[in-house]
């Protein structure tokens, strides 16, 4: 069977919160957020985060019903014109990497926020060391931005490095 790519729903907030969390524990260095920050969110956050809106939208990988890789594009909550589209939150379980399924989240969230006129840029960034994600976004035409040093929650303090890509023209 294909592995299946689709837009989260309300019944998938269950799956999103075990992968998200076992992300977060598993792969310590590559997140913003802690696990111990996310363990204790409620479910009705969950319920949010996986039901998506104007505002935000999660992407999954499905195979066979089980949820093996998530990703999301959100308003830049740094951005007060609400502009921005941030992408993140990306993990796709060990076994399933290297299939060019991370490719196909970054087309899956470009084309969700270039559907909403709002959104004149987009921005992510990487661990310097994630190798694998430069070269992603380096396929996609993202521009390199600033460096900016980071301490992971693998206590390693290295940069990460932001990225923009130009969505339309502001009022066009």
């Amino acid at each position: 069977m294909a592995v299946i790519l689709r837009e989260l729903t309300v019944d998938d907030w269950r799956a999103l919160r075990e992968l998200r969390l076992h992300a977060l524990l598993t792969e310590r260095g590559l997140f913003f957020v802690a696990y111990e920050d996310e363990v204790e969110r409620p479910e009705s956050a969950w319920i949010a985060l996986a039901t998506g809106d104007e505002k935000h939208q999660v992407f999954g990988f499905f195979d066979d019903g089980r949820l093996i890789g998530i990703s999301g594009v959100f308003t830049d909550s740094e951005d007060p014109s609400g502009g921005v589209a941030r992408l993140g939150m990306s993990y796709i379980l060990p076994e399933y990497r290297r299939r060019g399924l991370g490719l196909r989240l970054y087309e899956a969230r470009l084309a969700w926020a270039r559907a909403r006129p709002r959104f004149v840029r987009a921005t992510v960034s990487h661990r310097r060391s994630n190798e694998a994600t430069r070269r992603a976004i380096a396929r996609f035409g993202f521009r390199w931005v600033s460096d900016q040093p980071h301490t992971w929650h693998d206590g390693v303090v290295e940069d990460d490095v932001n990225y923009e890509l130009l969505l339309r023209t502001a009022g066009g």
